[in-house]
Formats: C-alpha cells, structure tokens, sequence
C-alpha cells in the first residue's frame, strides 16, 4: 500500500514537468497548475519528513490544503462555463462554503483534527460544478469537438473521480478512523492514492494536448 503512496509522490514531480512544458500554451485559467504543484511537491514531501507535525498531527495543515485547492478548483471550474451571471452565484456559494469550512475548523471539529464535514462539503460543491460543466459542454460543443483530446474536459473528468471518491472516502473517515477499523487502513491507503495518481494521469494528458492543439493551430495557419 505504501507503494502506491510512493507512486504517487514521483507522479508530482512528473506532472509539473508537463505543466512546465505546457505553460505558455495552457489557456490562462489553467496557468495556475505550474505554481499549485510546487507547492503541493513541497507540501508532500514536507509531511513526509514529519516537518510539519504539530500537537502530533499534521490535519492542520490538511485542513489549510483542501481549502486552497477547493478556492482553485472552483475558480477552475467556474471558469469552463462563459457566463456571468453563473459565475456570480458561485462565487457567492463558494464564498458561504469557506465561511461553513472555517467555522468548521474554528469552532467544531477543530483544526486539530481533520475537517471531514468541510471537505466533503468542499467536494459536493465542486462535484456540482462538474455536472454543470458537463451539460454546457453537450449543450454548446462545437462540430467537431474530439472530447478526449480537449484539455478542460480531460481535467474536469480527473476531478470527477477524484472528488467522488474524497467526499466518499471522507463520509467514512469519522465514522471508521476513531475505532480503529482495520479494513478502513487498507482503504486509507488505496483510495486517495489510486484517485491522486488518475487525476495526475489526466492533467499530464491534457497538458499534452495543450501542446498539440496549439501546434495544429500555427500549422493550419501556412
């Protein structure tokens, strides 16, 4: 099982190679991908060595990741669907669920523990976000359209599996964690390395079509 976590470590550098590559012909929504996955390689690799276990436990700075990361997948995903008015109401959700996500983390689950109840929050509302995106996409696709070589919906579909199988995982972790429930080990240590390592898989694909697509544009150009 550790393994696959390992995988999933050597997956992240990999993956902000590509987006390295593909960083100045990336639209500008998913330029923020170059910087987000310094972080998270130094963020992953900082808990790995402990660095940053207080009170001994590192759900604090969990709790801190999930909220940015959620603040950019909205953002990310809002920004797939060209309408403003819809990009007003969300933003104004997503405002409400970062009121609800610190609330959580001040006042009831604490941030010494890891926010399940927010994050699985966080993950129903992108999930929702997803769906949108995916009936404007039938709704308003262009003749032509290859799905499986357009770049938001390759992200878009990583994110769906990723963040179904979060607000899964995440429903349970409460519940199972504090009993001490041997086969909840075995699937703390498959699921979200199995949902990273796809999700990563995606965006390396996409970033890679981003570079054909640019190509095939300037070609088509002569």
């Amino acid at each position: 099982m550790l393994t696959l976590y390992y995988i999933y470590l050597i997956s992240l550098p990999i993956t902000f190679g590509f987006s390295l590559h593909a960083y100045k012909k990336m639209d500008s929504n998913f330029k923020w991908f170059v910087p987000f996955f310094a972080f998270v390689i130094v963020y992953e690799f900082a808990n790995l060595l402990n660095w940053l276990m207080i009170n001994h436990t590192n759900s604090w700075c969990s709790n801190i990741e999930e909220l940015i990361e959620f603040i950019l997948y909205t953002y990310l995903m809002t920004s797939l669907v060209k309408r403003v008015l819809y990009k007003k109401k969300v933003y104004t959700l997503a405002t409400i669920v970062i009121l609800l996500s610190l609330i959580d983390m001040a006042f009831i689950q604490g941030i010494w523990r890891l926010n399940t109840m927010a994050i699985v929050l966080q993950a129903l509302f992108i999930l929702s976000l997803i769906c949108i995106y995916y009936y404007n996409l039938l709704e308003e696709a262009e003749e032509g359209l290859v799905l499986l070589k357009h770049p938001p919906f390759l992200v878009a579909t990583g994110l769906l599996f990723y963040f179904l199988s979060k607000s899964v995982f995440m429903s349970c972790f409460s519940f199972m964690i504090y009993k001490n429930n041997y086969h909840f080990y075995i699937l703390a240590a498959t699921i979200p390395g199995l949902s990273n390592l796809l999700l990563n898989s995606l965006l390396i694909y996409a970033f890679l079509c981003f570079s054909k697509t640019k190509k095939s544009a300037a070609l088509s150009q002569y």
